[in-house]
């Protein structure tokens, strides 16, 4: 949930404040009994929202449910330099739902946390210790340019469900680039445990019209094998059929911006349009309604470890819920029966004060993000409940 503050009396007394708001955000820290006489949103007292110091605290509170959805304790310490990585990556190219299709609104019951998407994976070797191999026994790549990668699959992929896998490298220029390249992508193994005779498996044959750039194959039948045999150490050999003999190395770049790498998708999620919202919040407007909170991951000094997105719009709900003409606004299902309550209630300002529901969401929804963890891995998460998409009296 996203932080919703109703406090009762002025900013001047900013300590006091800051307690209020921290027991708002901390209850279970908060050693301090709340005020007896509060009457929290029945008072309606409704403080600046455009208050810098309760901007700071609701940033705060939605940098701490993305730790805790992502299970850190604290950002992750990074020794991956990101300007190494490769551009699909950095621009956000490999991800699975592409920027501006929405994510379904949260169901009702939802994972706390996080749930994997997708997991990105360099080679295992440096790049300057990736050997050029050449392999004589397949008769589709006999004698052609060829290079080996080693990839090895993090331990959770034991208890994931694979739906795609995509393979990703840079094709550098060829001088035979005039007519389609035929590459043929194999798995090295080994018939024996000793490791004395050698199995290619072929896994794709394609062709490409790229000349230069990136080139994205499949794998997906593959990396379902993989984990469900549950073998996470992988030789993937890259050979070139048509391409030019008198090369000693396939043309595919071993710079470190342009490495190649595998991309593994481990959940699908269901593409719906959004729901309609409710009122978004107006200048001069006092009823409930969902209000700007933009979460800038540069300003908080988290975009060393978060690549894709940029921010998000977070978003909080705000005003008050004290007249008939709020609550019936309000998608919430027992609106009616407030609505109602109230009509009857008349001049009884008193009891409706104690009564008066508290403007709050009533729908939320998920955000994806590519982050890089403590081990220098790429993951894809989807985080649940971190973007309010209407409000309500509740």
């Amino acid at each position: 949930m996203l932080l919703i503050i109703s406090v009762a009396g002025s900013w001047s007394r900013a300590s006091g404040s800051l307690k209020s708001i921290w027991s708002t955000l901390y209850p279970e820290s908060s050693r301090e009994p709340v005020e007896q006489n509060c009457a929290g949103c029945a008072q309606n007292r409704v403080t600046s929202h455009y208050d810098p110091i309760l901007t700071e605290w609701r940033v705060e509170y939605v940098k701490q449910q993305i730790l805790k959805k992502l299970r850190l304790s604290k950002p992750p310490e990074v020794s991956l330099s990101l300007s190494t990585l490769p551009k699909p990556l950095i621009n956000g190219h490999v991800l699975q739902l592409r920027p501006g299709t929405p994510l379904a609104p949260e169901k009702q019951v939802e994972s706390f946390y996080g749930k994997t998407d997708q997991i990105v994976i360099f080679p295992k070797q440096e790049i300057n210790d990736l050997m050029n191999c050449r392999q004589n026994s397949n008769h589709l790549a006999a004698f052609n340019p060829a290079a080996c990668f080693t990839f090895n699959l993090p331990n959770e992929m034991k208890f994931v469900d694979v739906t795609s896998a995509e393979l990703w490298f840079y094709k550098e220029l060829d001088e035979n680039d005039v007519f389609n390249q035929t590459f043929v992508l194999s798995e090295l193994d080994h018939w024996d445990q000793g490791g004395s005779f050698q199995k290619n498996t072929i896994i794709a044959i394609f062709e490409s019209t790229v000349g230069e750039g990136w080139v994205k194959t499949d794998v997906s039948f593959t990396a379902r094998n993989w984990v469900e045999n549950h073998k996470l150490n992988h030789a993937i050999q890259i050979a070139c059929s048509s391409c030019s003999i008198d090369r000693d190395t396939v043309p595919i770049s071993l710079e470190q911006t342009l490495k190649p790498f595998l991309v593994i998708h481990t959940s699908p999620l269901p593409q719906k349009n959004r729901s309609k919202r409710n009122s978004n919040c107006l200048p001069a407007m006092k009823e409930c309604c969902r209000d700007q909170l933009y979460i800038n991951f540069k300003e908080i000094g988290w975009n060393d470890w978060i690549l894709h997105p940029s921010g998000y719009h977070a978003y909080f709900c705000r005003g008050s819920c004290s007249s008939v003409a709020s609550i019936t606004m309000s998608a919430t299902p027992y609106n009616n029966v407030l609505t109602r309550w109230l009509t009857m209630m008349g001049n009884a300002t008193e009891m409706k004060n104690k009564i008066v529901p508290c403007c709050s969401p009533t729908q939320l929804s998920p955000i994806q993000l590519l982050y890089v963890d403590s081990n220098n891995t790429i993951t894809q998460k989807t985080l649940p409940n971190m973007m309010v998409e209407a409000c309500g009296c509740m």
